[in-house]
């Protein structure tokens, strides 16, 4: 095995250590190993011995958030069911409803339909813009698809691998380099783990490859800023694992747990900000659970006592960290000190 870790923000795997780390209350995780450990805090044993334990990174009560700051709602769409997949495009957010078939833009504080699918055969999830008229789509029930902004169209490009449907996909985040890595749990549980990780060259004949196996309700998936490292929210297992991506040549680190949550369900929707932190909307937990890019602890950020636990997906613009929680059908955000990832 290396024993070096790499500048790009490897695992020293004969430094391999776990460890545990807490923050506190149903806020707490468990992280057990990192992708890279070059972040800034000390080590909380004071060990100078080459073998020493490993400990947590400290970070300050408002790193992220200033504890005093309160939550703002952006918008509320009382006839939604499930809504998921927020961009931020040409000075709007934009977002999905998958139980409804619908796309929506907020504009002065209200959800705008901008699209819907009258025969509801489309479940839109994951979105990502492309480009500056196109949204590549994860449809549960229709498979890849893409929505125009300027024709008002909803194409589906790919609705299998090796001549198999897609079991039903979830989320997706842009590589930066013309392709998507996307995520297609269908329903696949803790002990059923049939859900797979794929990547589409999305810029060449939309060529799918099958890239994870074996995952247990694969759902958010976002990536590293420099692009060598895939995080994946394996939904049933209440974890994130993190993935080599396709950029990634050192070939020394595999797939392996990044890090575990405490309390409710299991992560939803992922992302990273600029800095390389990795944010989950924690479902069923009421709360954004943040570890830094070793896997160690960062916070969490409670959302207000008048939101439901049901938290779906996110996304970080202009100085706030917005939030979906489907269960109050109301998108919220909150000052955050972090800017989005460039990539994703």
């Amino acid at each position: 095995m290396q024993s070096d870790i790499s500048e790009s923000g490897g695992v020293s795997r004969r430094g391999f250590l776990t460890g545990v780390a807490a923050v506190g209350g149903a806020a707490t995780l468990a992280a057990l190993s990192g992708c890279g450990n070059s972040g800034g805090g000390q080590s909380s044993n004071g060990g100078s011995g080459a073998m020493a334990q490993s400990g947590p990174v400290t970070y300050k009560d408002d790193y992220l958030v200033d504890p005093k700051t309160e939550w703002e709602i952006v918008t509320t769409v009382e006839d939604s069911g499930l809504i998921e997949g927020m961009n931020w495009h040409d000075g709007e957010l934009w977002f999905i409803d998958v139980a409804t078939s619908r796309i929506f833009k907020v504009q002065d504080g209200k959800a705008v339909t901008v699209y819907q699918d009258e025969a509801k055969k489309a479940m839109p999830n994951g979105a990502k813009f492309i480009d500056d008229t196109t949204m590549l789509i994860t449809d549960r029930a229709l498979g890849l698809c893409t929505y125009d902004l300027k024709t008002n169209q909803y194409e589906v490009k790919v609705d299998q691998y090796d001549g198999k449907k897609f079991l039903g996909l979830n989320d997706l985040v842009l590589d930066g380099n013309g392709g998507a890595y996307f995520t297609d749990p269908g329903q696949s549980d803790y002990f059923t783990k049939t859900g797979s990780v794929y990547y589409v060259d999305y810029q060449n004949g939309y060529k799918v490859e099958k890239y994870v196996s074996n995952v247990a309700y694969p759902n958010g998936i976002t990536i590293s800023p420099d692009g060598l490292f895939l995080y994946v929210a394996e939904f049933n297992s209440n974890s994130l694992i993190c993935v080599p991506s396709k950029s990634y040549k050192d070939a020394k680190d595999t797939p392996y747990l990044f890090a575990r949550l405490v309390g409710g369900h299991g992560p939803d929707g992922v992302l990273t900000d600029k800095e390389g932190n990795v944010y989950c909307a924690h479902l069923n937990a009421k709360e954004v659970a943040v570890v830094d890019k070793s896997g160690w602890p960062v916070t969490t950020i409670r959302l207000p006592e008048s939101a439901t636990p049901l938290l779906s997906n996110l996304l970080i613009n202009e100085g706030y960290l917005y939030v979906c929680e489907f269960g109050g059908k109301t998108i919220w955000r909150i000052k955050i000190n972090a800017e989005p990832n460039p990539i994703a």
